[in-house]
């Protein structure tokens, strides 16, 4: 396999689509009360899965670029490096929600906190920060946190780290504290399975990869015939047991997807000019990803005023072209140049182009 894991960045692009298309599918159903072909069955909310994609491939992501990599200077670099891709975006998209939320009194220390610390739970229930997906970047940050002393410590301190979250995973199944509900919550789980992916996925035979696709998406459709409860909702983020069901029904066949497809790297591809166009916007999956929540908003209040009376399934596509385009625009005009910015020359694609490490 050469030096790039393309199948990865178009799984990206498919992993952000999942999401936008679950919300603009709540969009058109639930708050303008249209009917839609999704609206109503298994899978209306299907998309959330896209998260548990972006999971899986982070822990990938991070322990295949830093494979061989250790000491205290090591970690700072990885977790300023992380920092500057999440952060800076991030809170810049949620500067427009602060602002109202501001003006109309409802910004409060726990949103504050969770927006801008990546602390989500002052409580026992999840608070969720200003810019919807920011929920999602309070489990990133606490990963990068974790990876980092696994970077200083070695091996031994990985493993420790790895035995001590599940000790408080477990304890989380049984006993009600804010800081199990974050740091002990089964869902990063899924940050585990990419590590493991990148661990042993290397000495696999590729024709593997095709039997963990077929595992992966056999997975997925066992889910959505016999159903797949709340995991989708809060319930999974609030209530462990719902969470610990999410990293299985969820969280394994996401595993299996990115398994096989690190492992049929070069042996099903698009098209050349294809394959471009879907990296690009695997590249730009994390604009797309943040803003698609200011477009949902932006829509909904034009088609509330106007009265749109338009066939659900329309509303959907619209928002969903509407929200991949501005993505695009956010990643190459705002997202690429805030990069370039902050790390004083152009911004080197961090997840777009895995480089395999020189042994």
């Amino acid at each position: 396999m050469g030096g790039r894991y393309d199948n990865i960045q178009v799984l990206r692009f498919v992993a952000a689509g999942l999401v936008v298309t679950a919300h603009s599918v709540d969009l058109a159903a639930t708050r303008l009360g249209l009917e839609t072909v999704l609206a109503g069955g298994g899978l209306e909310n299907f998309g959330a899965v896209g998260v548990d994609i972006f999971f899986v491939i982070s822990g990938f992501i991070i322990a295949t670029t830093t494979r061989g990599q250790a000491g205290l200077a090591a970690a700072g670099d990885f977790l300023w490096r992380r920092f500057r891709r999440v952060a800076p975006i991030y809170w810049l998209l949620s500067l427009p929600i602060l602002i109202g939320m501001a003006r109309g009194g409802t910004l409060s220390p726990e949103v504050a906190t969770a927006t801008f610390l990546f602390w989500p739970f002052s409580g026992l229930s999840m608070t969720f920060p200003a810019l919807g997906p920011g929920w999602s970047l309070c489990f990133e940050m606490l990963f990068y946190a974790a990876f980092g002393l696994a970077i200083v410590g070695g091996r031994r301190m990985g493993w420790a780290l790895v035995g001590a979250y599940l000790a408080m995973m477990a304890a989380g199944l049984v006993l009600a504290s804010p800081v199990l509900r974050f740091v002990g919550a089964p869902i990063v789980l899924e940050f585990l399975l990419g590590v493991g992916v990148a661990l042993i996925g290397r000495r696999l035979p590729r024709r593997a990869g095709v039997w963990a696709v077929g595992l992966a998406l056999a997975g997925f459709g066992l889910g959505l015939v016999f159903g797949y409860g709340g995991i989708g909702g809060e319930a999974a983020l609030n209530d462990p047991w719902t969470g610990l069901m999410r990293a299985a029904v969820w969280g394994l066949p996401s595993g299996l997807l990115v398994l096989g497809l690190v492992r049929m790297e070069r042996m099903y591809q698009a098209p050349g000019s294809w394959r471009r166009r879907l990296i690009f916007m695997g590249d730009a999956s994390y604009a797309v990803y943040l803003v698609h929540v200011l477009v949902i908003r932006v829509l909904g209040r034009l088609f509330e005023m106007a009265g749109v009376s338009a066939p659900g399934d329309a509303v959907v596509v619209l928002t969903i072209i509407a929200s991949l385009a501005a993505g695009a625009v956010v990643h190459l005009w705002v997202e690429t140049p805030l990069l370039r910015l902050m790390s004083g020359n152009a911004p080197a694609p961090l997840d777009a182009r895995l480089r395999r490490p020189v042994a």
